[in-house]
Formats: structure tokens, C-alpha cells, sequence
């Protein structure tokens, strides 16, 4: 191959160039905070245009153009996530310590909180909620007929608005 590079599909880690790498990095452990363009610029590239730092951005994190990019990013986004979803004992000793630091400081609306938070992180505390469907198909058999009743007194009760209709053949209207 001309230059010494492999296809891009053949290409691995160690292919990435230092900017390459910085960009992920920067990318990934600013997730949701940074765009790709602004880890694009904080990594190094220089562009004449700012559209150009999204296009170089986007470029780099599209599979079928570099994929060895793309699987760097996986790598060190699996490893961000593994530090925030198994690591609950930190979590734990932190919800103690702030607890026991408001306690001594005689701040117990805090110590309280502190602690009822590491009795969820636990799952000791439970948000229980329930929704009641208030449509007739969530309603049981007397429900519903403790509905129509309800209905039936509105229509024929002091909420009922009807017209007395009679019938009258068009004959009798014309001859009269």
C-alpha cells in the first residue's frame, strides 16, 4: 500500500493518530456535554471554517469511514460506563461520609437526605406509583353499571335537558 497505511478496515488502536485518540477521549468523557465539533477543536484539528470541525467530527465517529475510530470509542466508552455502573461502594462511602459531616454539623435535614438516598441507591426505597385508568375499559363490572346508573339519574334527573317530541303525520299539517 502507498505510504504504509493499511485499509481502513484492517487498520487497529494502534493506527490512531494522537489527535484521533485526544478526540474520543475528550469526546467520551464529556458525553452529553460537548458536541463533536468542540472535542474535534479541543483535540488539536485545525479548521479554516468552523462547519469543517463538525464534518471532520462526524467523519471520525462513522463506522464505514473509520472503524477503527469508531471501535477506540466503544473501547473507551464501555470503560467510562463500567466506572459510574459498578462502582456503587464509592457511591455508599460518600453518601456516609456526607451524611455523618452534616450530622456533626448538626445539619439533619441533610444527614437525613444523605442517608435516605444511600437507602435507594441500596433499593430500600421504593417509589411505588399507580396509575387508575379512568376509561370503561379499566373498570370492573360494577363500576361500569355504578356508571350507567349514574348516567341514567343525570338524563332522567334535575340534569336533564330533553324535548318533548310528538308525532304528527304531514297530512294533519296540511290540512290544517
Amino acid at each position: 500500500m502507498p505510504g504504509g497505511l493499511k485499509k481502513k478496515e484492517l487498520r487497529t488502536e494502534d493506527d490512531l493518530t494522537l489527535k484521533q485518540k485526544n478526540f474520543i477521549q475528550i469526546y467520551v468523557k464529556n458525553w452529553g456535554n460537548i458536541t463533536k465539533a468542540d472535542a474535534a477543536k479541543q483535540a488539536g484539528f485545525e479548521c479554516k471554517n468552523e462547519k469543517d470541525y463538525s464534518t471532520i467530527a462526524s467523519r471520525l465517529t462513522n463506522r464505514k469511514l473509520n472503524p477503527h475510530v469508531v471501535k477506540y470509542m466503544d473501547k473507551i466508552y464501555k470503560e467510562e460506563c463500567a466506572k459510574y455502573e459498578g462502582d456503587n461502594l464509592r457511591r455508599y462511602k460518600r453518601l456516609e461520609r456526607i451524611a455523618l459531616s452534616a450530622e456533626a454539623d448538626k445539619q439533619y435535614a441533610a444527614a437525613i437526605n444523605a442517608e435516605y438516598r444511600s437507602g435507594q441507591l441500596a433499593g430500600q426505597y421504593v417509589d411505588r406509583k399507580e396509575v387508575k385508568v379512568t376509561g370503561l375499559e379499566g373498570m370492573s363490572r360494577e363500576e361500569l353499571e355504578n356508571k350507567l346508573k349514574e348516567l341514567s339519574n343525570k338524563i332522567d334527573g334535575y340534569n336533564a335537558k330533553t324535548i318533548e317530541v310528538v308525532e304528527s303525520s304531514t297530512e294533519q299539517i296540511e290540512d290544517s
